[in-house]
C-alpha cells in the first residue's frame, strides 16, 4: 500500500508490475487513518501489545515501513521528483537487506511478469483495415515497439481522454497491405488510453533509474501542460520504438497523474451532486419541521405566561 495523508490519496501496489493504482474515494478515508495508525503506533499483537512499525528505507519526504506482512509507503509533503523515485524508480527493488538479511521487498517483485512475456496480448477485439478488410483480433506485447503512437485530434477532453486533450491514437500498420494512414488497425478515446497505459507500465515494470526519472520529472512539470507534452514526445505521430527511454517514462507519469487527476474530478462530481441531494432533503425536513416546532413553542410561551 501507499498513501498520503495531506493529499487524502491511497493506492495499491501491484507486486508484479509495481504500478500504482489509486483506490477509489468511499473506499479511502478509514484506510488511510487505520494506515497512519499501523505506520506510528503499530498493530496489535496476538497478546494485545502494539507491534512496533519497521522503518525499513526513506527519503526526505517518503518512507517505507514494515507492518507485519504488509509494506506501506508514506508520502508526506514531496517534491515530483522524490515522489517520482519512489513510484517509477528502483528504489523498492534495489533496497538491500533488511532484519534477516533477506531481500523484503525484491524477492517478492519478479523481474518479468508472465503476464508482460513475449506471449502477452496486450489488447483483444474485432476490427478490420478499412483498406483491405484484413481482421484484427489482438496485438501482443511483442509489437509494442513498431506500434505508432500520436496525440488524438479534436477539443480538449475528447474521446474521455485524461490528458486534457484528445484521447492517444494507437495504430498498427496493416500486413497485407501495409497502409496505416488509410488502412491499418487505429485504437482511440478511452480505448487507445488504456493500451498505451498498458503499452508504457511494461516498460518500466523492473523501475528506472535515478538519472532518468529525474530528467522525466522536470519535462513533466513543463508549464504548457500534458497535452503539449504528449505532442512534443510523439513528434504528432511516431513508433514507440523510436521515443527514447526518458520520453517514455515521462509519457507514462503525465498519462497516470492525468487519469487520477481525472478520477478525483469525477469523484469531487459524485460528492457534490451527493451535498445537493442531501441539501434538498434537509431544506423539505426543516420545511415539514417548522410550522410544528413553531406550534409547539407557542403553546410552551402560552403555559409559562400562565395563559394555557
Amino acid at each position: 500500500m501507499a498513501y498520503d495523508p495531506g493529499r487524502g490519496r491511497l493506492w495499491v501496489v501491484c507486486r508484479s508490475c509495481r504500478r500504482w493504482s489509486l483506490a477509489p474515494l468511499e473506499e479511502r478515508w478509514e484506510a488511510l487513518e487505520e494506515l497512519e495508525k499501523l505506520v506510528t503506533k503499530g498493530p496489535r499483537g496476538s497478546r494485545g501489545g502494539l507491534i512496533e512499525p519497521r522503518l525499513l528505507a526513506e527519503t526526505e519526504n517518503v518512507s517505507l515501513f514494515g507492518v507485519g506482512s504488509l509494506e506501506i509507503v508514506r508520502v508526506g509533503g514531496a517534491d515530483p521528483a522524490e515522489e517520482a523515485w519512489w513510484r517509477y524508480g528502483r528504489r523498492l527493488g534495489e533496497m538491500p537487506g533488511i532484519g534477516e538479511g533477506e531481500p523484503l521487498v525484491q524477492t517478492r517483485l519478479p523481474m518479468v511478469p508472465k503476464s508482460l512475456r513475449g506471449s502477452g496480448i496486450v489488447w483483444r477485439g474485432r476490427k478490420s483495415c478499412p483498406a483491405c478488410h484484413h481482421p484484427f483480433t489482438e496485438i501482443p506485447f511483442s509489437d509494442r515497439n513498431i506500434l505508432m503512437v500520436r496525440p488524438g485530434e479534436g477539443p480538449p477532453g475528447a474521446g474521455g481522454s485524461s490528458t486534457g486533450s484528445a484521447a492517444p491514437v494507437i495504430s498498427r500498420r496493416c500486413p497485407q497491405c501495409r497502409d496505416v494512414e488509410h488502412g491499418g488497425l487505429h485504437l482511440e478515446g478511452l480505448e487507445g488510453e488504456l493500451v498505451l497505459a498498458r503499452l508504457l507500465a511494461f516498460e518500466h515494470h523492473t523501475g528506472a533509474p535515478i538519472d532518468r526519472v529525474r530528467a522525466a520529472a522536470r519535462m513533466v512539470q513543463d508549464p504548457d501542460g500534458p497535452a503539449t507534452l504528449v505532442r512534443i514526445i510523439t513528434r504528432h505521430g511516431r513508433p514507440l520504438g523510436d521515443i527514447p527511454p526518458v520520453g517514455i517514462l515521462a509519457l507514462e507519469m503525465v498519462t497516470n497523474s492525468a487519469r487520477e487527476a481525472m478520477l478525483l474530478k469525477m469523484e469531487m462530481a459524485e460528492l457534490t451532486f451527493r451535498w445537493r441531494q442531501e441539501e434538498e432533503l434537509a431544506a423539505l425536513v426543516d420545511g415539514e419541521l417548522t410550522p410544528l416546532l413553531q406550534s409547539v413553542w407557542e403553546r410552551l410561551a402560552r403555559r409559562v405566561r400562565g395563559k394555557d
